[in-house]
Order: structure tokens, then sequence, then C-alpha cells
């Protein structure tokens, strides 16, 4: 071989990795920077913020197909922004989560608020049964079929309460649909025995 032949086989490689495009690497390392931030995304993430997930999931998927364009400029911008979109799935989710939980608060106080009258109605409805129940001769307006259906009345308010503080651990907005029946059943009764 002569010396120009030797001199241009070496000097190939070397052109051959100044041709390559210095957008490459940048760019397959921003791809898996994007992809390890689309695996770090939880499934109450995905749950909570679908939308912002699945944006985040494409851009992904479309960075991943300029790179195979050789489109490196390209990817490299289009996997710059994958970070950003996780980010913005996370803080969609957080915030879901606490909307969620004020409507919470909201919905216990309403429920708590709701209920508070209910036993103090439950016990004077008892003490007015347990009065008219030694009387001699009842008031004008009430029976004897009235006041057994105030007794049973009486029974079923302090069970329905009974039941409705135990739904309220698991389901407050339901308890609280339920409390102002349990409210009106309470108001009826007391009216039925003449309670102011």
């Amino acid at each position: 071989m002569t010396r120009k032949t030797s001199l241009a086989l070496a000097l190939i490689p070397l052109l051959l990795v100044a041709c390559t495009d210095a957008a490459k690497a940048p760019a397959e390392a921003a791809l898996k920077t994007g992809e390890a931030a689309v695996a770090s995304i939880t499934e109450e993430v995905s749950k909570l913020a679908p939308v912002q997930v699945q944006a985040a999931k494409e851009a992904l998927s479309n960075a991943k197909a300029l790179a195979a364009k050789q489109d490196y400029k390209a990817a490299l911008a289009a996997a710059g922004e994958i970070t950003g979109k996780v980010k913005e799935a996370a803080a969609a989710a957080q915030a879901k989560k606490e909307e969620a939980a004020r409507a919470l608060t909201a919905a216990q106080k309403a429920f708590a608020d709701s209920i508070a009258t209910l036993p103090a109605h439950a016990t004077a409805i008892k003490a007015k049964l347990a009065t008219l129940g030694k009387a001699k001769k009842l008031p004008k307006g009430i029976t004897k079929a009235t006041l057994a259906e105030a007794k049973t009345g009486a029974a079923a308010l302090e069970e329905g309460l009974a039941k409705l503080k135990a739904r309220a651990e698991t389901d407050v907005t339901g308890a609280l649909a339920e409390a102002g029946e349990l409210q009106r059943k309470a108001a009826e009764l007391a009216k039925k025995l003449q309670i102011k």
C-alpha cells in the first residue's frame, strides 16, 4: 500500500464520525429521559389525569418516530417536552386529589350540620313518649294508635340515625342525602306528639 492509500483508509472512520448528526447523541439521551419519565407515571396519576398522561405518551411516541426518521433535531425538541408533560399530569392529578379532599371535608361538615339536631329530637321524642305512656289521659289529638305509631317511629329514628352515621364513614355524600329524609321523619314524629 502506498502512503496516500493508507492515509485515506485511516481518515475514513474519522470522516464517518464527523458526518453523523451532532444532535443524535443528545436526542437519544433526551429520549431515554423521556421514556423514564413516562414509565414513572403511577396508576393513580393515570386515573386522575388521563388526558395529560395521554399527551405525555403521545409526545414520547412522536419523539421516537422523529428519531426513527433520523430527524434528531426535531426528536430532541420533541423529547424535551415529555418531562414537562409528565409534570403537568402529576400536577393535574394532585389538584384533583386536593379538590376531592376539599369536597369530602365540605360533605362531612354538611353531614354533621344536618344531623346535629337529630339526637336532640330523638331524646325529646323518647321523653315525650315516656311522659305520654305514664299519663292516665292522653292529650287532645293523640290517640293510643298515634302513641303506638310514634313508638315505632322513634325506634326507627334511632336505628336510622345509627345506620346513617355508619354509612357516613364510607359514603358521606349518600348519607347526606338520607339525612334530610331522616330529619323530615323526626319533624313529623315531633308534630304528631305535639312537641314544640
